[in-house]
């Protein structure tokens, strides 16, 4: 058991400062890595035999290799139960997540991913716990969360359909700009240099990753708009959702899962912004082209709300019922009824600083039930709402004996200490696109396959000004990337 624990624990604890301790660092890593393989069987035997006093003499920051080794043998066993009882090794594993060193776990990366699946499986924690787990994990690996992963959509998965979306929102938050399979470009810098790009160190080849199909990021962001839609975030919803409507695709083809988000994309704009939202001039002719048919029913609803036709609206609604369950957006459509008045309402800052209570009730329309609100209360009642949950920046004056909404004037003017702090926010954010900007185009400008796409896309960009609406039925794939995502607002 000695001479397991000191195997165990043979790596050097250090932070290279030095590109000569790196290199050191480096070389002992992968020494230390050598000698765990040669020294496998004698390991697994010690772990079987007593595995608790083993991982209490570790230090998962410390020790972080030779603690996910203990913990590969112990989440592999048949029965969890033997030889440590199941609450001891959960614990262990939550100990290890919150502390382990993120620079060595770079070198046993496919160690590292596959306790990251088990997480994401849902079969070691609670939901709850898994999504906070894998968040939390998947940081501290890529402080940046600008590298996408196979494990996003494992993240995603898992707290959508579990419905604990807020433990995942810092991850869903983060602009993906690079994938795995991107370029296969090497830097030469060392896996332990402590300010390395996650490009440098995330990969397959790591381990840290599986690569991604393009199936894979359409479905991640379908399902981030899910999970924001299940919250009320229509802004952030409708930005996932643009996401996949405007994905380049090969040969003009249009998936099932982009028509779907489309739909969608149609519903929350109107939620977010209370008009139509504009398709990304970079979306493709076949693809729109694609959108404004199968999207039609979609188009006319957004058409009513913004005509202010509220009887239309109704009925295009209940008309269509069996329609939108079909595609599972009715709960999507009882929010478009219920925000129509709301936005009508604050159509009125476009004229008003203040208007009565009396006058909103006169001139708005419950699409519910396609006429005024009954009384002034109600109406005090729908803008007391609003303004507390900060869709109305106004406030409630009393004049006499008539009631106003007042729409607060300047709500955008800054002091003098937010400005700056908003000036070096702005700063930090340049430089910080700068740094990643010139990393892609580094990465971009050495892959063939980028330019050789360049040059199809010019190319097809010519054929789609003369045919882009030809045949678009046969271009939407066959693979049915919803099967198992039943959406819930």
């Amino acid at each position: 058991m000695d001479h397991v624990h000191g195997v165990l624990t043979a790596l050097p604890v250090t932070k290279p400062s030095t590109n000569s301790a790196a290199k050191a660092f480096d070389i002992s890593i992968r020494q230390h890595i050598a000698t765990l393989t040669k020294s496998a069987a004698e390991i697994r035997r010690a772990v079987l035999s007593n595995p608790e006093p083993l991982l209490e003499t570790l230090d998962p920051a410390a020790h972080s290799i030779g603690y996910l080794v203990v913990l590969d043998i112990l989440l592999q066993l048949a029965d969890p139960a033997t030889p440590i009882s199941q609450a001891t090794l959960l614990d262990k594993v939550v100990e290890f997540v919150l502390h382990f060193d993120a620079i060595q776990i770079r070198y046993y990366g496919q160690s590292m991913l596959s306790l990251l699946e088990k997480i994401g499986s849902g079969r070691l924690f609670p939901p709850a716990t898994a999504v906070t787990l894998l968040s939390t994990a998947m940081l501290r690996i890529d402080p940046s969360g600008t590298f996408f992963t196979s494990t996003h959509l494992l993240l995603a998965k898992l707290a959508y359909s579990s419905n604990i979306v807020e433990a995942a929102l810092e991850v869903f938050d983060c602009d993906i700009l690079f994938y795995p399979d991107m370029s296969h470009s090497k830097d030469g810098r060392l896996l332990c240099e402590p300010n390395l790009a996650p490009t440098s160190y995330i990969s397959a080849q790591t381990g840290l990753t599986d690569n991604v199909k393009q199936s894979t990021v359409l479905e991640y962001d379908h399902i981030r708009g899910l999970a924001y839609m299940s919250m009320g975030l229509w802004s952030k919803a409708e930005a996932a959702f643009e996401q996949v409507i405007s994905h380049p695709s090969r040969d003009r083809g249009v998936s099932k899962i982009m028509v779907e988000s489309y739909k969608r994309w149609i519903l929350v704009g109107l939620l977010s912004q209370g008009k139509i939202p504009t398709v990304p001039s970079y979306t493709s002719a076949s693809a729109n082209a694609c959108y404004k048919i199968t999207g039609r029913s979609y188009a006319a609803i957004a058409e009513a709300f913004c005509n202010g036709d509220a009887e239309k609206l109704k009925s295009l609604i209940e008309e269509n019922a069996t329609l939108w369950e079909e595609d599972g957006t009715s709960n999507l459509l009882t929010e478009i009824l219920s925000s129509y008045q709301k936005w009508q309402i604050i159509g009125f800052r476009q004229a008003y600083q203040r208007v009565e209570i009396s006058q909103v009730r006169e001139t708005t329309l419950n699409a519910v039930t396609g006429k005024p609100l009954p009384n002034d209360a109600e109406v005090l009642s729908l803008v007391g709402g609003m303004i507390e949950s900060g869709m109305l920046d106004g406030q409630i004056e009393q004049d006499g004996n008539e009631t106003y909404i007042s729409f607060r004037e300047n709500s955008d003017v800054l002091s003098e200490a937010e400005f700056a702090a908003h000036i070096a926010q702005s700063h930090s954010a340049i430089e910080l696109l700068g740094k990643q900007y010139r990393l892609m185009n580094d990465r971009l400008s050495g892959s063939k396959e980028y330019v050789k796409h360049l040059v199809k896309d010019q190319k097809r960009a010519e054929k789609d000004n003369t045919d882009a609406g030809i045949g678009f039925d046969s271009q939407i794939e066959d693979e049915d990337l919803m099967a198992g995502i039943v959406p819930h607002a």
